[in-house]
């Protein structure tokens, strides 16, 4: 049991594993908490930053990933 925990634990900082990306997007939540007062709207914003958080714990390749976003943003010149 000790073992499944250990395992669990050293996963949340994992990059590109699941529950990195749970853990990353429960930052984010804290975070908007710390940051916003409840309500309708600011626990929208609440629910976006978990899934931000999520989506950038949880992916493998963000390097490449953002790279490829700020090329598709601002090309290069010459392209």
């Amino acid at each position: 049991m000790m073992d499944e925990r250990k395992g669990l634990w050293s996963s949340c900082f994992r990059i590109g594993t699941p529950a990195c990306g749970v853990a990353t997007g429960v930052l984010g939540v804290v975070l908007a908490f710390m940051l916003l007062f409840l309500g309708f709207w600011r626990t929208l914003m609440v629910a976006l930053f978990f899934f931000a958080g999520y989506l950038i714990g949880a992916n493998p390749n963000k390097t490449a990933a953002i790279k490829a976003w700020i090329n598709k943003q601002f090309p290069p010149k010459g392209e």
